[in-house]
């Protein structure tokens, strides 16, 4: 004859579903009951009291199976990294957008060109001008060079990025969402959030620095393009986590029951 253990544990398993975390879960649940059941009778409490007892104390099994497992919870995480490093990648190529756009607008020199005394040997010039011959000049073969690399490796990660993200949600939509825990998705979004911003402020405000000296001392304005467009973007996209930490954070405030 079953008691309420035995009831608590079917309920529990009805709402886990099979699975080799479940059958440990509930071995777990039911042997910690019993343990409570046997010391409550230990106290002097009948048998089906001290079960109904023991399950009583345990919690309601709907909010016990809502509890991730160890495994379930590294799919989480491991779910919410996959995303977070596929938009980064996003980002990337957004800002490779920016820097195509600056190049076409401003020139390479302004995007990638080499800081005011640099200067390459002989054979170096001549690979650059290999590859530009109608450049002109060292100089300007070695910036169409570098804007090449930076403008095309961007739009690399960013279609990297398309093809992760087109992958976590084939398989969202095959296997359904994997919940991450109300930590986990804190410390993303908050590491999102600190990683855009440090990148954004130091790459925008180097640029921007950059073009206030060369303006100051009379020189021309080159390789600032890339930093200028890849601060802003980030700048942007740390901007946009802020506002997801400052959400989030109010929604777990709101869940909070009232004292």
């Amino acid at each position: 004859m079953s008691d309420a253990i035995d009831r608590y544990v079917a309920g529990l398993a009805d709402r886990l579903g099979a699975g080799r975390d479940t059958w440990r879960l509930l071995a777990e649940t039911d042997a910690h009951l019993r343990d409570a059941q046997a010391a409550l009778q230990a106290q002097g409490m009948a048998a089906d009291a001290a079960a109904d007892s023991a399950v009583a104390r345990f919690g309601d099994p709907a909010v016990v199976a809502k509890a991730p497992s160890p495994r379930r919870r590294a799919l989480g995480l491991f779910s919410g990294a996959w995303l977070v490093v596929a938009l980064g990648l996003v980002v990337i190529g957004v800002s490779g957008l920016v820097s195509w756009a600056l190049e076409a607008l401003l020139g390479p020199a302004f995007l990638a060109g080499d800081v005011n005394g640099v200067t390459y040997t002989a054979a170096r010039c001549a690979d650059f001008l290999g590859f530009f011959p109608d450049a002109g000049s060292c100089a300007a073969a070695a910036a169409m060079h570098h804007s090449e690399e930076i403008v095309s490796e961007r739009l690399a990660a960013g279609v990297l990025g398309l093809l992760l993200l087109l992958v976590w949600l084939l398989v969202r939509s095959i296997r359904g969402a994997v919940p991450i825990a109300r930590e986990d998705r804190r410390l993303l979004l908050v590491a999102s959030a600190v990683a855009y911003l440090g990148v954004g402020m130091a790459g925008f405000g180097s640029g921007v620095l950059s073009v206030l000296l060369d303006l100051a001392r009379g020189l021309a304005v080159a390789g600032v393009g890339v930093r200028l467009s890849d601060g802003a973007i980030a700048l942007v996209a740390g901007v946009v986590a802020v506002i997801l930490v400052v959400r989030f954070a109010r929604r777990g405030v709101a869940a909070r029951p009232a004292a």
